[in-house]
């Protein structure tokens, strides 16, 4: 065969390794994700994706360690130490009979256990006009400040408050019940403070943990509403109530007050000088000058009577929140409880100051574990 006769046969073998060259090309290119862009290469690597760290479960140990009355924060068994109000108390093994002396224990207890481990109830607890976890509570036995009574119930511990007589408590440790009694705080630290210890106490520290955020969260919520507003467009705010013809009203460290600084208001009273609920006189009501007044006062305790005589009343016409029918009424039980439903008062109350921005919101419960 001629040589000339091999051309077509070479040139298909050139235009293959040609194209197979090419190919190649594209692939390293491909691969090292860089392009040719006349005499410069540029990167075009997509970086990887990271591999996902996972979130570290947060130390009950350190959520605790400033909580005021754990012994060892670190002790996540049994017994437990608690240096409570009276005196160093030990819990020897998780209580699974609770049975606490008021209201706002109460509240937070069913936040942090089943209601099941709930044995017994005060009056208090189980009523829907008084109390926010009424529901939870009903049908128990009703316990009483009679020892005897509450004995009946075998807790395997008591949590008293601050206003527990010492006769009781002494007669339910004499006969070996375990008592343990704490405060109640009306501030959000104090707040959060009260749930943990609470929650060390019953051996549920992570839900303490998790229900502490979920409460915090609200609050920082809440606070978003008011807290860019300039000074001078914060609403001033009075809480009123009247019992036996006497006028209170709420100063600084009252529960009341600590609401109106959670909603974002100014407390009248507090400005005033005034702290916790002192009687007042029409007067004061008058140069306090508050723009809006909310009444935390059952209904069927005279209430709504008392909303009436004021916006009724001539001599306080020139007060702002009487001139422009500011006087609200507020659901006591959100307000003369001590526990964390107080925030609940304080997202109502900013309903009312800040109608623009709340809105129709809808504020809902708590998260139970009942629930």
């Amino acid at each position: 065969m001629k040589s000339g006769s091999h051309t077509p046969v070479r040139a298909c073998l050139a235009m293959a390794m040609a194209a197979w060259l090419l190919a190649v090309m594209f692939l390293l290119a491909a691969c090292s994700s860089e392009v040719v862009t006349g005499q410069q290469v540029v990167s075009t690597a997509i970086p990887a994706t990271p591999t996902p760290v996972p979130t570290a479960t947060p130390d009950p140990a350190d959520a605790l360690a400033n909580v005021e009355g754990i012994v060892d924060p670190a002790n996540r068994g049994w017994p437990r130490v608690i240096e409570a109000l009276n005196g160093r108390v030990t819990i020897d093994e998780q209580p699974q009979r609770i049975v606490t002396i008021s209201l706002g224990h109460d509240e937070v207890t069913y936040a942090l256990v089943p209601r099941d481990r709930v044995v017994a109830a005060n009056i208090y607890t189980q009523s829907a006009d008084q109390s926010n976890v009424a529901h939870l509570a009903a049908g128990l036995p009703e316990i009483t400040s009679d020892a005897e009574v509450i004995v009946a119930q075998s807790p395997d511990i008591v949590i008293a408050s601050p206003f527990t007589s010492l006769e009781l408590i002494d007669a339910l440790e004499r006969v070996g019940l375990t008592v343990l009694q704490t405060d109640l705080h009306n501030d959000p630290d104090g707040r959060r403070q009260d749930i943990l210890l609470l929650g060390y106490a019953y051996g549920v520290e992570v839900r303490a943990i998790e229900f502490v955020k979920e409460v915090e969260d609200r609050e920082a919520a809440l606070r978003s509403v008011w807290k860019n507003k300039p000074e001078d467009e914060r609403v001033r705010v009075m809480s009123a109530t009247l019992y036996s013809d006497s006028l209170y009203t709420a100063g600084a460290g009252s529960t009341e007050g600590e609401i109106i600084n959670a909603a974002g208001g100014i407390n009248v009273a507090a400005e005033a000088g005034l702290e916790h609920n002192p009687v007042i006189s029409y007067e004061s009501l008058i140069a306090m000058d508050p723009e809006v007044i909310f009444i935390p006062q059952p209904a069927e305790w005279g209430g709504e009577e008392f909303r009436d005589g004021l916006l009724a009343n001539p001599a306080l016409a020139s007060v702002p929140a009487i001139r422009d029918g500011r006087v609200f009424m507020a659901d006591p039980k959100f307000y003369t409880t001590l526990s964390f439903w107080n925030l609940r008062g304080a997202e109502e109350l900013a309903r009312d100051l800040w109608p623009e921005d709340v809105g129709d919101t809808v504020f809902g419960s708590f998260s139970f574990p009942s629930e």
